[in-house]
C-alpha cells in the first residue's frame, strides 16, 4: 500500500505539474504543447480528489482541475449568440481534387467570406469556381502547396500578408462598414514554429484599426497561449462550439476555429476531400 500511495503522488504531482506547465506558453512554446493535453491532465486531478491523499492535496487537486477545465471545457458546451457576419474556413488539403464538391458546399453555405488555407496548384481552380460569388480575392503564396486566400462578396479596399506562412489578411467593405479578415495557417506547435508563425501573425493584426475576425487552421487548440495572445491583440472570443476538426493517427483535434470581437456560433462541414473539416461561423463585430 505505501509503493502504492507514493506512485498515486507522483502521478498526481506530474499531471499537476502537466496542467501548470500549460499555462506557460507565454514563456516558452514547450507550455502550448503541454496544453494540448490540460483536459487529460486536468481530469486525472480531479479524480485525485477521491483517494484518500490529505486535505492539503485534495485541494491543491482541485485547485489544479478547476484550472485546468474551466479554461476549456466552457468552449465545448458553449453555443455562441449568432451574429450578423458568416464566414466559411477550410484547410483546403493541397492535394484535394474535389474542387466542384467544395465550391458547391461554400456557395449553399452563404458565407459572405472564405477563409481558405493550403491552396496549392492542384485545388487553385477552387478561386475560379467562385469568383462569381466570391468575385473579390486576395491570395498569399507562401509555397507551391501553403497558400492562404480571402475570398469575398464585398470589395476588398486594403490587404497584406504576414512575413513568413501565418496569415493573408483583408479589408473588406461591406457598403461603408469596414472589417479586416484574416486567413491563418499557422505551424505545428513545438518542437515545431506554432509560436513563430502566431508572433508573425500578431504583428500584423497589431497595425490594423477597426474589427478584426481571424478563421483557420490554428494548428494548435483555441486554449493554447499562442491564440490567446491573438485574441487579446484584436479583443476576440472564439465562436462556438468548438469541435474536433482534424484526426490525427485516430486523435481528434481542435485545429479549426474562427474567432470574432463578439465570438459568435460555429458549426462543421464534411471533408469534402479534405483531412480537415470545414468551419461555418455566424460572427458578432462588436461586443
Amino acid at each position: 500500500m505505501r509503493f502504492f500511495r507514493i506512485g498515486l503522488g507522483l502521478v498526481l504531482g506530474c499531471a499537476a505539474l502537466g496542467v501548470w506547465l500549460g499555462f506557460a506558453g507565454g514563456l516558452h512554446p514547450v507550455g502550448d504543447s503541454v496544453s494540448l493535453f490540460r483536459i487529460v491532465l486536468g481530469l486525472v486531478c480531479l479524480l485525485g480528489c477521491l483517494w484518500q491523499i490529505g486535505l492539503i492535496w485534495r485541494a491543491a487537486m482541485g485547485l489544479t482541475a478547476a484550472a485546468a477545465l474551466l479554461t476549456t471545457l466552457p468552449l465545448f458546451w458553449g453555443s455562441g449568440a449568432d451574429g450578423e457576419f458568416t464566414v466559411y474556413s477550410k484547410n483546403l488539403w493541397y492535394r484535394n481534387d474535389q474542387v466542384a464538391a467544395v465550391a458547391a458546399d461554400m456557395r449553399e453555405s452563404g458565407a459572405e467570406v472564405i477563409a481558405l488555407q493550403e491552396v496549392s496548384g492542384r485545388n487553385l481552380p477552387l478561386l475560379d469556381a467562385l469568383s462569381d460569388t466570391h468575385p473579390y480575392q486576395h491570395l498569399c503564396r507562401f509555397s507551391g502547396w501553403s497558400g492562404v486566400a480571402v475570398l469575398s462578396k464585398h470589395p476588398i479596399t486594403d490587404q497584406n500578408c504576414s512575413d513568413g506562412r501565418g496569415l493573408a489578411v483583408a479589408r473588406i467593405d461591406r457598403a461603408g462598414e469596414y472589417v479586416w479578415i484574416g486567413s491563418v495557417h499557422l505551424k505545428w506547435p513545438f518542437p515545431y514554429a506554432n509560436a513563430h508563425s502566431s508572433r508573425a501573425v500578431e504583428e500584423v493584426i497589431n497595425g490594423l484599426d477597426g474589427p478584426v475576425v481571424l478563421a483557420g487552421d490554428f494548428n494548435i487548440f483555441p486554449w493554447a497561449n499562442s491564440v490567446r495572445q491573438l485574441q487579446r491583440s484584436a479583443n476576440m472570443q472564439a465562436a462556438q462550439p468548438i469541435r474536433p476538426t482534424f484526426s490525427l493517427r485516430g486523435t481528434p483535434l481542435f485545429l479549426d476555429h474562427v474567432h470574432a470581437p463578439g465570438g459568435g456560433s460555429a458549426t462543421y462541414r464534411d471533408l469534402l476531400g479534405s483531412d480537415h473539416m470545414g468551419v461555418l461561423a455566424q460572427v458578432r463585430l462588436s461586443r
